[in-house]
């Protein structure tokens, strides 16, 4: 039996051990891979279409073109936005999917496999998408409204004055409003998935309802456990990526004594490969931005091979760093689902862990495992 939640920041704490699972990790980690492949798919066709130079873009920055957001094809740009909305929508896959895990395991079912999590996350991929889109639309659609009453405000004599007399009341009240939904929706990438892993009906309204209905009613909790356990996160996935670096060295020095020090050599010119003087990689290996206290790649990395092994080499090492990234995320989606949790009791006296695990409301996800 799983223990039952105290419905206070105590089970929130302890978010960063219970990421810490190969299961959880994995699923994270597989989304976090496709979403980067997405991204750059969408980029280079966008580098395409706005007449770049492709191979030099691709030698330059290979599978990260992060450099670059701002195309003038508006078709280009267009083709980037989607790829990026995309790849936002596969991210929160992988948090939804890491919340499913961890709201079954406090429902008291832990023998939910990684497959079958990656399964139920595709089967509400409709929900997240429509979720999403309603906010984006409405946004979009005051956005209309305040250009069509710039059209007005153009009529000779009255336009301006029209405009000058709405300007208050609704104008500012309709835009404080939907500032504050832009918020939420910024917010939404990291709570959404949570919410709507803890709803069994599957409907983008109720996902929606519960995600604005968290914040506005407890945005000071919710704050504050989010930058608890952002910070707690952040920690934790740089002790991981220490331990990662020393695992990585210790396989090379143990291999070395028997296999010469081409082995090592060839771990050191993969680094190369891979962006380790980039931003990404500096504040990985570094425990918090702006505080010069971690591990230096750019220092271990050796001369550039383009041998087909040291390109596989790469690819290895490339999945063990991307397990960093997703041992953080993993850590913020399972402080999310926590969080969740205790709020939805605070709030509505509801308990999730009274609810019956999805092999016995969705038999029809366990049957096709």
């Amino acid at each position: 039996m799983n223990k039952p939640l105290h419905y206070d920041i105590r089970d929130v704490l302890w978010s960063p051990i219970r990421a810490l699972s190969a299961k959880k990790i994995l699923v994270m980690t597989i989304f976090l891979i496709c979403s980067l492949a997405i991204y750059n798919f969408f980029s280079y066709i966008s580098f395409w279409l706005d007449n770049d130079k492709i191979d030099s873009i691709f030698k330059v920055y290979n599978f990260f073109p992060f450099f670059k957001a701002h195309f003038a094809d508006l078709f280009a740009q267009t083709v980037f936005i989607l790829g990026v909305f995309c790849s936002i929508i596969t991210l929160m896959l992988g948090l939804f999917a890491v919340s499913a895990l961890e709201i079954e395991t406090i429902r008291g079912n832990r023998f939910m496999s990684y497959s079958q999590a990656i399964a139920f996350a595709l089967k509400r991929l409709k929900q997240i998408v429509l979720a999403e889109l309603a906010i984006i639309c409405f946004i979009g659609f005051i956005i209309l409204l305040f250009a069509l009453l710039g059209l007005v405000s153009r009529i000779p004599y009255i336009g301006e004055w029209i405009y000058t007399v709405l300007f208050v009341l609704p104008n500012f009240v309709i835009a404080v409003l939907t500032i504050f939904i832009l918020a939420v929706l910024h917010v939404s990438v990291i709570l959404l998935p949570s919410v709507t892993a803890a709803e069994q009906k599957g409907e983008a309204f109720q996902s929606i309802l519960e995600t604005f209905s968290t914040v506005i009613r407890q945005p000071f909790r919710w704050s504050g456990y989010t930058i608890l356990t952002t910070v707690s996160a952040k920690i934790a996935s740089f002790v991981y990526a220490y331990i990662c670096f020393r695992a990585v060295e210790f396989i090379t020095w143990s291999t070395a004594i028997t296999g010469g020090n081409d082995l090592s050599n060839l771990v050191k010119s993969s680094l190369t490969l891979l962006p380790v003087r980039s931003d990404l990689a500096r504040e990985t290996f570094n425990i918090f931005p702006g505080i010069d206290f971690g591990i230096q790649l750019a220092g271990v990395s050796k001369y550039i091979s383009h041998d087909a092994v040291a390109y596989l080499m790469a690819c290895m090492l490339f999945i063990i760093f991307s397990s960093i990234i997703g041992y953080f995320l993993t850590t913020i989606a399972v402080a999310q689902t926590r969080t969740y949790a205790v709020i939805r009791f605070l709030k509505d006296s509801y308990k999730i862990e009274d609810e019956n695990p999805l092999h016995q409301t969705l038999p029809e996800l366990t049957a096709t495992e």
